[in-house]
């Protein structure tokens, strides 16, 4: 009897979490409401079931009110809050789940987790659809974007950051583009590190058609994201919404190359509308194709030479590379990862400690060691130099720079 009322119970559940997915995409297509009014509503009714049920309950006069009039018929926002509106919404549900992709909703409903990050933005993706398992360290999350009609100076650069930074186990957001964007998702899998490309189409558009094989290696080693149904088309509008993804997701955007109209810019206001940290390699001061990183590094930005500017800028300690930062080419093969003078250790131990003193306890906790494994590696790090030990039983990293 506890078995069937058990399963019962995740019977309940599960429809529970459908209905508010749906209700989520109800509320995303519905012509005239917009991803910030979903967004307020859901979090004014509590959920976005209960935030559909207050909107068929309006009257059209009241509904017209809301959406702040607009030249769609209030009859066809009315139409699409409906029952077959819902239908539509479970149908996509039930395809996408076909296509093994997992969902993830803004409510927290899904099987995906969904992003943390996304809850910054004024109009977060309702729902999003996810191929690859995995939840990201927000805190070692780093997008870097660029120009689709990179030089080879930019392809080599986005590829040793994303080596590198896949390397020490940081996350690689992009956009799946050509130029920029791939060559720092390919440097991510070479080093095989975490990497996450943002799309602006649907999952089952693979755009450009040239980054066909890229697909495929993320698929298998990558989790690729996209707010839009499967099927959706590359369109024009689709990828600035794209770019608040990534910024979002990200603790901060390096902008490796960029002309003065490249989108990637686009994707750095977002990142400083939200707080975010910007980045930007800098070029020729002749190149057209550098006047963007000029442009926002005489606004502020900073500078990007090698991977252990981003630890800095972000507060992270990261012992640096005694090779050259951009060595090689995305071209070359070589996937090697240079040879680095550290510690013997575990670096995660130094990562967490990046961030402030930790107590062994605390370290346990976070890591998900067992305490006996972590009080041995602190102890191994101390004798190197790397971490001290403080009053009250604390550890702190001792920054410690080589190389320059």
């Amino acid at each position: 009897m506890t078995e069937k009322r058990s399963a019962g119970q995740r019977s309940v559940a599960e429809r529970a979490m459908d209905g508010e997915l749906a209700a989520l995409v109800v509320l995303a297509r519905a012509p005239g409401i917009g991803l910030r009014r979903v967004r307020r509503l859901v979090d004014r009714h509590g959920g976005a079931s209960k935030a559909l049920e207050a909107l068929r309950r309006l009257s059209p006069d009241q509904l017209r009110a809301l959406r702040g009039g607009g030249r769609i018929p209030v009859a066809r926002t009315a139409g699409a809050l409906g029952p077959a509106g819902e239908g539509g919404a479970r149908s996509l549900l039930r395809e996408a789940r076909a296509k093994g992709l997992c969902v993830a909703g803004y409510t927290g409903c899904g099987e995906a987790a969904y992003p943390a990050g996304l809850r910054d933005l004024l109009d977060p993706p309702p729902v999003l659809f996810q191929r690859g398992a995995g939840v990201p360290d927000s805190e070692r999350t780093i997008a870097v974007v660029g120009t689709r009609s990179a030089s080879s100076y930019g392809l080599r650069t986005a590829y040793t950051l994303g080596r590198e930074l896949g390397r020490w186990g940081w996350t690689v957001v992009s956009g799946m583009a050509r130029g920029i964007d791939a060559a720092a998702h390919a440097g991510a899998l070479d080093a095989g590190g975490p990497t996450i490309g943002v799309l602006g189409t649907g999952h089952d558009r693979e755009y450009p058609p040239e980054n066909r094989d890229l697909y495929r290696r993320m698929r298998s080693h990558g989790i690729l994201l996209s707010e839009f149904e499967p099927r959706t088309p590359p369109t024009r509008s689709a990828f600035p919404r794209r770019n608040r993804v990534i910024a979002a997701l990200a603790r901060g955007v390096i902008v490796v190359e960029a002309g003065g109209r490249s989108g990637a810019l686009n994707t750095a206001d977002h990142a400083l509308d939200l707080g975010r940290e910007v980045l930007a390699v800098p070029g020729r001061i002749d190149d057209p194709g550098a006047a963007g990183c000029l442009r926002l590094l005489r606004q502020g930005a900073g500078l990007v030479a090698g991977v252990q500017d981003v630890f800095d800028a972000l507060g992270w300690l990261c012992l640096e590379p005694q090779s050259p930062e951009f060595p090689q080419s995305p071209q070359s093969g070589e996937g090697s990862a240079p040879a680095v003078d550290g510690p013997s250790g575990d670096r995660r131990l130094l990562g967490a400690l990046s961030r402030g003193p930790r107590s062994p306890d605390e370290l346990a906790v976070g890591l998900e060691m067992p305490v006996a494994k972590v009080l041995g590696g602190l102890g191994q790090l101390e004798l190197e130099g790397w971490v001290e030990r403080r009053p009250g039983g604390n550890f702190a990293a001792v920054r410690r720079r080589g190389g320059r």
